[in-house]
């Protein structure tokens, strides 16, 4: 890409870009928002792409592939030492262990008939009726010195290396700590008391109900919360000690109940239980919880000793435990079946042999002569299913026991099942010491050295415990580094010889450097989120805004409550204590009000706390060394151990064992050169100082500082770092070492493409750009469903049903769809009475938009942008009339109304910010003016600003500007410009215009000059397009009418970007023998064995070959698992993987998603099937606003009907009659253009089900409309249309891989914004 534009004379420009995960919209105008035109065709559009995949996702599939990879490696070395010892007396035992999967016939001839042992004493058979289980065998060896069987010592060694456990509790010196109860417990209180408020006092029986084996939920909950003890939590407490009493007794509870934070009441998972699987949901957690996910890792950790307690049952060893759980199990299956048999002998065959009727009876859970592909289930569908089928037996009955187990879902737990899933690795490591102990005394193999003096008893040692450190990676990766000598001797790495070989400090400073963030301001590595100067920043940055009754805190006031809040006390801050210090010394009335800053406060000083102790002895500079080995070493204790103790002499054991138990997790976003080593300004002595001096001295937050014009060398001197720093790098560099997310940097680089076509058709820079980067969806979040309107207010009905009287009977029989008018909610909330008098509302009389009650904005709507709930009343007209445009609300109101606002918010009808700015009593200072002001032009996101930076950077005679999503939003009301996104994507292009229009007026009208006379400016946010802005905006209807004419066009250019797909090779699972197109592996044939399905395509190809004597072309799939092969040799790939005879390559690569044209209609190749290709259409649907209007309509009517079907109303403006007349339309633009050539089966469908349609409910026709609209789409949906015609997904646009059908193909060759193009002849 070009960096730097050669500019030649042209006329002044706007780009406006609207920046997507999955799109760019873009557009071209003059300074009066006309949109330019290049070869006939006008400048806007939209560029639309995949939406990259998470970095966790990718992650985690490597991850997985490495472990698999691994443990694969640990059972070939532990074969390579028991390899010549086993050969003595069974040389082919190793042979017929690998080929134990196979079938008789593909076995090496000679093996023998057994898979293990196959002597004439001693087989299989014998194997089995001696050892039931492998933990029987792995009991024997730790408890017998007899002389065993090597090839029995090296299967319990080979089971214990294969599933050794997790390394969680990896925290001393050996790795010997698996904790304990009391321990975890200890950690949890600690927890508990220093970051949540909470004093836990438990009775010494606490303890012995939470391991008790034989205790029901429901009884363990109850017995918990009795026990509890002098436990104490406060209303500054950030946890509910009973709802946690229940989560430690195996109860699913609600995250709002724990936190005590309503608002979690519509999280994603809204509620959690301990034996749930929290690695699945952890991302979704920390999301909403933030650092108090915390609280549940530290009550999983006493969850899972406390079930690992149960577990052992005392005993020393995990096998004899496994091995007294099979006796149990044997004994309590005799006892079901006896019951089935008195009980129900006509469910005996239902419940114990295979049925497919029965999906989940003990068959399946066993997985009793289970065969390839069959259906096996899960412990508790089984436990449901002998409820089901059971009758419940008297108390006295001697299965009474294991019923209640059934009714608790415990009953016959699996050796093998997720329980396993708890058991650390010590555990594991304590049996193979001792087997290794007792067969070295008749194995001396086990102890011959190699010529580094270590044993094989050692090696195996290593073997069961190494694990590659994270910050090492592959040892072929960028980051492994060897040491001096093993670089002079070619020495080969080992588990045993790791640390000789590889050099763990070098290779974790080169992970430092290349994995951390950069700083988007000036490049520098990034500091871990919990460094000490981290941390200080997000508090004052927090705390800066803070108000007290709309004014600052003196400086020192603030810095006094930092040392004694935050420094001092380690306690979560909210602020009624802050209000509470201020009025304790004097600084506040208790009737003050706080404001400007979150409640609590989110940021604590956890670091400072967790090495107070440490940090007189060591300084900060070496304590920021440890918090960032701390994070570089966090999967690996022992390398931090050893790390601690190699770079800080001074800290003691205890301190070591401290440090190691910290959990501190992901980096910030700022480095320390932006924080400390930037300057401007002077402070009383005449130096400069750097930000965080700024911070700490002043009531500024960072944007503010950057922001303030006395300050405009920060910003400048940032930028001059960051451009020496990636100077010489090209933009996809800078743009890779940012800290912004794969998703946001796809959209970026795209972006990038098209303003550098747009500058180059232009002949040099425009002279503004404005730029919108989308937050993007909070995929935890999507799909689901918050609480309606109505079901919140009952909730909170219920709650205080005394005080709500006869109200609560009106509202339970209001229907849903009225609270969604503002007025009847807020009267609902106001239990019916005006917020200024007190008097009760005519509810008829608000409903029917007379003179009586208006909607008020408690803080001026002409001021401060603000339409939500929060700021706005129903009250008596009149009053709002006294009230005028002023703040505060008068004295006399406020006195009177102060305790029914009160009771209010006691009742949390209305929330803290509405409390407080209806009882506060100072104006809105000039600071607060300006501020809400300057929201509207300043952008806060990292990625917007990275993106902003880099424009700028190519483009310095450019003014960037910042246009918000939510003024563009209020402009599209104001005049009725509709956007609905179901229609098509021309949206995309539109909101880049509307970015230009919007952003050129704020930026134009609110300049430096406004901010300083903010008081004495006669301005309203609710008006901006009200008067003129001299070159922005002309309010005689001029400007307005330009825009309306191109957001009436549908002439937005669409183009996507090609791809080639990456990622998985195949379906991961297994298909039954025969199903299948890859072999699981090389020698084992499908037929047999089964294989992956759904093979992966990276991209495609057009091969000629020969079919039926005759030269032909096609379109071919280059299978991703073959990719390879391909490139180095794509006659090979044709010939064996696509089995082509005489092939030739013509096209070597159509990506996926690249412009097509077969017979003159542009189609995007997407899939395939069979021999057909599948493609996407490039034809978005023209339609007039008015049915566009419709149809969003119809999106949030059934948005609405999401969990009851309501009836449709005048407010949701929709009908019967006008959705068949939709309907109507739909087919006649089938009928009429290039849609029913492409997809005639959904023509027919629908002329053939029109009646069928006026027949349906209102419901089922408008969810039937979108599910045809998805036809129009320029995307992969199709229509489902079962409920109109019993017809599945309808409209799939499949064609022939074979070319020779075709008239014309083409190759259409797009450049980024879809001016340009050029074509390959796909047949010539």
């Amino acid at each position: 890409m070009e960096e730097k534009k050669t500019i030649r004379p042209h006329s002044p420009y706007y780009i406006g870009l609207d920046v997507g995960t999955n799109s760019v919209g873009w557009a071209v105008t003059d300074p009066e928002y006309n949109v330019l035109r290049f070869k006939g065709n006008s400048m806007w559009g939209a560029r639309l792409f995949e939406e990259a995949k998470p970095a966790a996702d990718r992650r985690a599939a490597r991850i997985a592939r490495r472990r698999l990879e691994r443990r694969k490696q640990r059972l070939l070395y532990l074969e390579e030492f028991f390899s010549a010892e086993i050969g003595k007396s069974d040389p082919l035992f190793f042979r017929r262990l690998h080929e134990s999967a196979l079938f008789p016939d593909d076995k090496t001839t000679g093996t023998g008939k057994y898979t293990l042992f196959n002597d004439p004493d001693f087989t299989d058979r014998d194997y089995l009726r001696r050892y039931p289980t492998v933990y029987h065998l792995r009991s024997e060896l730790v408890h017998s010195s007899e002389p065993h069987d090597p090839r029995l010592v090296f299967l319990a060694l080979h089971h214990i290396i294969k599933h050794r456990g997790h390394f969680l509790y990896e925290t001393s010196e050996n790795g010997d700590e698996c904790p304990t109860v009391d321990a975890a417990m200890q950690e949890l209180t600690e927890y508990l008391s220093a970051e949540m408020n909470v004093e836990l006092g438990l009775e010494p029986e606490y303890f012995t109900i939470l391991t008790d084996r034989n205790m029901r939920i429901s009884q363990k909950k109850a017995a918990l919360r009795a026990a509890l003890g002098r436990s104490v939590q406060t209303e500054e407490s950030g946890a509910d000690i009973q709802a946690l009493s229940d989560l430690l007794a195996g109860a699913k509870v609600k995250l709002a109940a724990l936190y005590d934070d309503e608002s979690l009441k519509n999280a994603d998972p809204a509620s959690i239980a301990l034996s749930d699987d929290l690695d699945a949901v952890f991302d979704a957690l920390s999301s909403a919880l933030g650092e108090r996910v915390e609280l549940l890792l530290a009550a999983k950790k006493v969850f899972d000793a406390a079930r690992l307690s149960e577990m052992r049952g005392g005993e020393a060893y995990l096998c004899d435990a496994k091995v007294r759980q099979y006796e149990k199990n044997h004994a309590d299956l005799r006892a079901l079946k006896d019951y089935v048999r008195e009980a129900a002998p006509d469910k005996y065959r239902n419940i114990f042999y295979k049925n497919a009727k029965f999906p989940n009876n003990y068959a399946a859970y066993s997985r009793y002569r289970s065969e390839s592909g069959d259906k096996t289930c899960k412990q508790e569908d089984f436990c449901a299913f002998l409820k089901s089928v059971l009758p419940k037996p008297a108390a006295e009955h001697s299965f009474a026991p294991q019923y209640v187990q059934i009714e608790e879902k415990t009953f016959l737990p699996r050796l093998t099942g997720s329980e396993n899933g708890i058991i650390p690795y010590q555990l594991h490591r304590q049996e193979l010491r001792k087997i290794l102990d007792n067969a070295s005394a008749y194995l001396p193999f086990l102890l011959e050295e190699d010529e580094d003096g270590i044993s094989v008893r050692e090696k195996i040692e290593a073997v069961f415990s190494f694990r590659v450190p994270y910050y090492v990676g592959p040892l072929k990766g960028r980051w492994a580094e060897r040491t001096e000598e093993a670089k002079r001797t070619g020495e080969k790495a080992y588990p045993w010889n790791f640390e000789k070989v590889v050099d763990l400090d070098a290779s974790a400073a080169a992970f430092l450097k290349d994995l951390i963030g950069k700083c988007t301001y000036t490049g520098a590595p990034v500091l871990p989120k919990d460094s000490l100067l981290y941390s200080e920043f997000m508090l004052l940055n927090e705390l800066n805004p803070l108000r007290l009754n709309g004014n600052e805190l003196p400086v020192s006031v603030k810095q006094q409550l930092i040392e004694d809040l935050f420094k001092k006390e380690n306690r979560r801050v909210t602020k009624k204590r802050i209000l509470d210090y201020l009025v304790m010394h004097g600084y506040a009335a208790k009737t003050d009000e706080i404001s400007g800053i979150d409640d609590p406060v989110k940021t604590r000083l956890r670091s400072y706390h967790d090495f107070a102790p440490l940090i007189p002895v060591l300084g900060e500079e070496a304590v920021e060394k440890i918090i960032e080995g701390t994070l570089v070493y966090s999967d690996d204790k022992r390398m931090l151990r050893r790390w601690l103790k190699k770079n800080f002499p001074a800290l003691n054991e205890d301190d070591v064992r401290k440090i190691c138990r910290l959990k501190y997790a992901d980096w910030g976003r700022l480095s320390k050169e932006f924080l400390t080593e930037l300057y401007s300004g002077a402070d009383e002595q005449g130096e400069a100082q750097n930000i965080l001096y700024f911070l700490r001295n002043t009531n500024l937050n960072l944007m503010q500082l950057l922001n303030d014009p006395e300050h405009a060398n920060l910003p400048a001197a940032a930028e001059e770092r960051r451009r020496a720093r990636f100077g010489s790098n090209s933009l996809r560099s800078q743009l890779d070492e940012m800290y912004i997310s794969p998703a946001v940097r796809r959209g970026i680089w795209q972006t990038l493409k098209i303003s550098e076509e747009i500058a180059h058709i232009r002949g040099g820079a425009p002279a503004k750009i404005f730029v919108e980067v989308a937050r993007g969806e909070d995929k935890e979040k999507k799909g689901t469903r918050t609480k309606s309107r109505k079901e919140q207010l009952l909730e909170l009905y219920k709650a205080c049903e005394r005080d709500s009287g006869e109200l609560y009977e009106k509202l339970a029989a209001t229907e849903e769809s009225a609270l969604r008018r503002d007025k009847l909610f807020l009267y609902y909330t106001q239990f019916g009475k005006c917020m200024y008098s007190g008097e009760p509302i005519d509810l008829e009389a608000a409903l029917r938009n007379d003179e009586t009650y208006d909607i008020d904005h408690i803080f001026p709507r002409s001021r401060i942008k603000d339409d939500s709930i929060d700021n706005r009343v129903l009250v008596k007209r009149v009053l709002n009339r006294e009230k005028t445009n002023t703040y505060p609300i008068s004295q006399d109101i406020r006195s009177r109304m102060l305790p029914f606002w009160s009771m209010l918010h006691d009742k949390k009808m209305i929330g803290d910010k509405k409390y407080d700015r209806l009882k506060r009593n100072t104006e809105l200072t000039d600071d607060e003016l300006a501020a809400f002001v300057q929201r509207q032009l300043t952008e806060t996101q990292q990625s917007t600003k990275a993106l902003a930076q880099l424009l700028q950077e190519i483009y310095p005679e450019a003014e960037i500007v910042y246009s918000k999503a939510g003024n563009v939003s209020e402009f599209r009301q104001e005049f009725g410009l509709l956007k609905c996104r179901e229609v098509n994507d021309l949206h995309h292009a539109k909101d880049a215009y509307l970015n230009i229009v919007v952003g050129n007026v704020y930026k134009t009208k609110f300049t430096d000059r406004f901010f300083l006379n903010i008081r004495k400016e006669n301005y309203s946010l609710k008006k901006v397009f009200d008067w003129d802005t001299p070159g922005a905006w002309k309010a005689d209807g001029t400007s307005i009418a330009t825009v309306k004419k191109y957001m009436a066009k549908n002439n937005p250019i669409i183009t996507r970007m090609p791809r080639e797909e990456k990622g998985l090779l195949f379906k991961q699972t297994i298909m039954p023998a025969g199903l299948g197109q890859l072999p699981i592996k090389a020698g084992k044939p499908i037929e047999k064995y089964g294989g992956y399905n759904k093979l992966t395509g990276s991209y495609y190809c057009v091969v000629e070959h020969t079919e039926k004597k005759k030269r032909v072309r096609s379109i071919e799939t280059v299978l991703l698992y073959a990719r390879g092969l391909y490139e180095s040799d794509p006659v090979k790939y044709c010939r064996e993987i696509l089995g082509l005879v005489d092939p030739v390559v013509v096209a070597p690569k159509i990506r996926i998603d690249a412009l097509l044209e077969l017979d003159g209609f542009r189609l995007y190749p997407s899939g395939r099937t069979g021999n057909e290709i599948v493609y996407k259409h490039g034809y978005p649907l023209a339609i007039d606003a008015g049915r566009e209007k419709y149809i969003r309509n119809l999106t949030k009517y059934i948005e609405r009907c999401a969990k009851i079907e309501y009836p449709a109303t005048a407010f949701d403006g929709i009908s019967a009659e006008e959705n068949v007349a939709l309907y109507n339309w739909f087919v006649e633009r089938l009928e009429s253009s290039v849609y029913g050539k492409l997809m005639p089966a959904l023509l027919a469908n629908l002329k053939s089900s029109a009646e069928a349609f006026e027949k349906m409910g209102i419901l089922s026709q408008a969810k039937t409309l979108m599910e045809i609209l998805k036809a129009f789409k320029c995307d992969a949906q199709n229509p489902n249309l079962k409920e109109l015609c019993g017809k599945g997904l309808v409209g799939r646009i499949q064609k022939k891989a074979a070319l020779q059908g075709f008239q014309s193909a083409y190759l259409i060759n797009q450049s980024p914004t879809g001016l340009y193009e050029y074509r390959t002849d796909l047949l010539h």
